[in-house]
């Protein structure tokens, strides 16, 4: 009897981790990669932001940099190729980490004859509270009028769950911080863009902590020559 009652019992576990191992493989395998809200993204009657892609012609831009001068896309490929990143804000602890790392391998990059630049929707008052904390010596452009964002195709809007988890976690109003009526932001995605101004490589991931390293950048820099 104890025999079979233990036989009974391996049994009934062996089945109960089968069952939980394929209820957790099902809700891995369901969620990777599509469960877009948990990165912040409104996908109900919203834009999905899908990015550019290696091969497509970089749209052209001009803004401000955090020293008031004008930028402009055209006269930067005049000079070499460009390392192209958008960033969410001054209040993102990934955020802080990658402009960080950038900053620490701004002269490998520029080296190469590469000009690094940084795209951003927050207001150009905490641009210059970025650049100073983070002492920057590369372009970060105030995306102003959105058009950057929209045009490289990594804007998007906000949901409210994730702006009030911003705003408890961070005390950051996204979009009082970006200046604005309402809240977006860019997947922060890495465009390298070749002196044709041909977009030859490209990071893009809606999970924000997934970014183009330095050295994925390094890595890629030649597909620009």
């Amino acid at each position: 009897m104890k025999h079979v009652m233990k036989s009974n019992f391996t049994l009934s576990r062996k089945l109960f981790l089968l069952v939980a191992f394929a209820i957790s493989m099902v809700s891995a395998g369901s969620g990777q990669g599509t469960n877009l809200s948990a990165y912040g993204i409104e996908t109900n009657a919203s834009h999905i932001p899908q990015g550019l892609k290696a091969g497509d012609k970089a749209p052209g831009f001009t803004g401000y940099d955090q020293m008031g001068k004008q930028v402009e896309l055209k006269k930067l490929l005049e000079k070499g190729a460009v390392v192209l990143f958008f960033y969410r804000g001054k209040w993102c602890p990934v955020c802080s980490r990658y402009l960080n790392n950038y900053q620490d391998s701004l002269n490998i990059i520029t080296d190469q004859g590469f000009s690094l630049v940084a795209i951003t929707p927050e207001s150009i008052e905490n641009v210059e509270q970025t650049v100073k904390f983070h002492k920057l010596t590369f372009t970060v452009i105030y995306d102003c009028q959105e058009k950057i964002m929209a045009d490289y195709d990594v804007m998007f809007s906000v949901t409210k769950a994730y702006q009030d988890e911003i705003k408890a976690a961070l005390s950051t109003d996204i979009a009082e911080n970006n200046g604005r009526d309402a809240a977006r932001l860019p997947v922060p995605a890495t465009f390298i863009i070749n002196r044709e101004g041909i977009i030859t490589a490209v990071q893009f991931d809606p999970d924000y902590q997934n970014r183009a390293s330095v050295k994925w950048i390094l890595q890629h820099l030649s597909s620009a020559f």
